[in-house]
């Protein structure tokens, strides 16, 4: 019988989603009378934090990232200075996630604004890459409005590194160009020139451009001896070699209860009202599950956009216990006089428990049993028909 033999080629296409200033973009989206301001997006207003993002006309008033906020405060007195959204930026980033998901089964989502996606073997569907690029681009203006970027490559690297140099809509780097494309572009692209040892021999060499680095690996003994044990990874980035692949979305288990105040207020009184019965309501979820959290996060949002937050964990998932381990938190975090616009507590790591009575523990015992009473009327009557006092 005659023999066969079978060759199989495996050419992926990853395509990598960036949107351009996206936490400016989503903040002119909210109030469109930024879109025309100089604006600077900062990690907080103490002296202390720093330039995440700014707008051009702020960078032509000379602010740049990394600049500390007293500084700006005295360059520019009209610029806005808008505190770190956290939470607008994570819901604009799970809709944005949500809008491509429906392009390909495999999309990992990675920093605020950027998505990774495996487009191999889509090109029955959508005919070609670029066509397939050019619908998920409109797609996202359709529902966000905002200014994005898909690079299209073999790997990941090659993929994100088009998105931050290459200023066309959207950029396909063919197979077998990838060391041509990468040469001319400055070395700290490369992801492993970030160690501290390897950005150090690069300047010192005046390996500037990535076809510098090429040129040294070609010298694969000597690359060695300069570089140690950076050596292979630096040599597979200048040739534009990534074997990494798109992870899916890998969702964690969490327990959050949010509440924005409807009024900003710095009351003691009504404050731990407002935790106790969000602890309630975390309290009363993990008993439905029997289980407790191993790690419990309070974050406090105050009015000038400062942020607090301290960390513990529950031993014990009875009313009494997580009320009060959650009042602990909430005034370890409440470290200022300023007024609190938001309240949030997320419970994770989560532990199954035995209910088990105690023969030598009467007070926990009692408070496990009014919890299991609370439950059974909450459960019949809903969470809000009765409330833990003060």
């Amino acid at each position: 019988m005659p023999t066969y033999s079978f060759i199989i080629m495996n050419f992926r296409s990853i395509f990598h989603i960036r949107l351009q200033n996206f936490e400016l973009q989503a903040e002119r989206m909210l109030d469109a009378a930024l879109k025309s301001r100089a604006v600077a997006i900062i990690s907080a207003h103490n002296a202390n934090g720093t330039i995440v993002a700014i707008s051009p006309e702020a960078g032509q008033e000379g602010l740049c990232k990394g600049m500390k906020v007293s500084l700006a405060r005295k360059m520019s007195h009209s610029t806005r200075l808008l505190p770190y959204n956290r939470s607008l930026y994570s819901r604009m980033h799970n809709y944005l996630y949500q809008t491509v998901a429906r392009f390909s089964p495999l999309v990992e989502p990675a920093v605020f604004g950027q998505f990774y996606m495996d487009m191999t073997g889509m090109n029955g569907i959508y005919k070609n890459d670029l066509r397939a690029g050019d619908m998920i681009s409109k797609r996202i203006n359709e529902v966000v409005r905002l200014e994005n970027h898909i690079g299209i490559s073999s790997n990941k690297l090659l993929s994100r590194i088009s998105t931050s140099v290459v200023p066309e809509r959207i950029y396909k780097i063919d197979s077998g160009e990838e060391s041509h494309f990468l040469a001319p572009l400055h070395s700290r692209l490369l992801p492993t020139s970030a160690q501290p040892s390897v950005e150090r021999m690069l300047r010192f060499l005046f390996l500037r451009q990535v076809q510098d680095v090429q040129f040294v690996m070609l010298q694969e003994s000597a690359a060695q001896a300069i570089f140690s044990r950076y050596y292979k990874p630096l040599a597979m980035e200048a040739k534009g070699m990534d074997t990494s692949a798109v992870q899916p979305l890998r969702k964690q288990d969490h327990i959050i209860e949010q509440t924005i105040l409807p009024e900003d207020t710095n009351d003691e009184e009504k404050l731990c009202a407002i935790v106790r019965q969000m602890a309630g309501q975390v309290g009363f979820k993990l008993r439905r599950r029997s289980e407790i959290a191993r790690h419990m996060n309070l974050e406090i949002h105050y009015t000038d956009g400062y942020r607090s937050e301290r960390t513990g964990s529950l031993k014990i998932n009875d009313e009494a216990s997580v009320v009060r381990d959650c009042l602990e938190l909430f005034f370890r975090a409440n470290i200022r006089r300023n007024r609190i616009r938001t309240i949030i507590i997320d419970a994770s790591k989560f532990q199954t428990v035995a209910c088990q009575l105690d023969l030598f523990s009467p007070t926990e015992t009692q408070h496990r049993v009014l919890a299991e009473a609370l439950d059974h009327i909450r459960r019949k009557h809903g969470f809000t028909i009765i409330k833990t006092a003060a």
